[in-house]
């Protein structure tokens, strides 16, 4: 994984303008008991830009993030949505490094991540009993970012199932179980939370910066993942109390 800043000189002259007006915001103090009631108000926000970072993602590094995730003793696993969950036929499916024939992994060819996605399961068919099986999903990764939680995702959609050891006379309804729970249960996943996006930058007790992405856009270049991620810097403030006048006695006029 290699990282690459572009243009921080600029955030980083924001961000000690930022430190040094801090110094001038005012500190409101309480009125003494009784003289007056003060109504909390709702923190603002102070929002200025802060230049960009290019991060690069290739192809190897989030192969070998897969691998650690499904070398797991225990894998990832998710419920079918129907056969119903018992101690001798758990109904699920569990993510595996390797399967017959398939290896969980994601390629990049023509501006797209393809993934192939490796798994066994079971499933309590009506009138058969407990099949286990073994296989692989063929999907397509759509990348998003989600500003309100700061997290960057890929959503599966899978394109195709392959299934080893399923009847032909079910294994249609299979390969649709098997489908929902990838594209229903396992996405989405996330790629970069919100403590590894953003950052806080301390400047006074009880006071500091956050560095958060605004907006993020992303290509894919040869065997490159390139995100584009463009951060503001944003000061909380709180707005100005509200004072109202006589309100310092329990009881009103009559």
């Amino acid at each position: 994984m290699k990282l690459r800043l572009m243009r921080m000189t600029h955030a980083r002259v924001l961000a000690l303008l930022c430190v040094a007006l801090t110094a001038f915001v005012p500190v409101w103090t309480m009125p003494a008991h009784g003289a007056a009631r003060v109504e909390r108000a709702t923190a603002a926000e102070r929002v200025t830009p802060a230049g960009d970072v290019v991060l690069v993602l290739n192809e190897q590094f989030l192969n070998s993030l897969l691998d650690a995730i499904t070398s797991q003793p225990e894998p990832p696993t998710f419920p079918l949505s129907r056969g119903g969950a018992n101690a001798k036929c758990a109904s699920e499916i569990a993510l595996l490094r390797e399967a017959k024939g398939g290896r969980t992994a994601v390629r990049f060819a023509d501006g797209i991540i393809n993934a192939r996605v490796a798994f066994r399961g079971s499933y309590d068919a009506p009138l058969i009993g407990c099949l286990r099986f073994e296989g692989w999903a063929d999907a397509v990764l759509n990348l998003e970012f989600d500003q309100a939680r700061q997290t960057f995702n890929a959503r599966i959609v899978v394109r195709e199932v392959s299934l080893k050891n399923v009847p032909s006379a079910v294994s249609g309804g299979v390969t649709g179980l098997v489908q929902d729970a990838i594209n229903e249960r396992v996405n989405p996943v996330r790629i970069l939370r919100a403590e590894q996006l953003g950052a806080r930058l301390p400047v006074k007790p009880n006071k500091e910066l956050r560095l958060r992405a605004r907006e993020m856009r992303h290509e894919v270049v040869g065997k490159e993942l390139r995100l584009r991620i463009v951060y503001e810097i944003v000061q909380e403030e709180a707005a100005s109390p509200t004072v109202r006048e006589g309100a310092g006695t329990e009881s009103g006029e009559q």
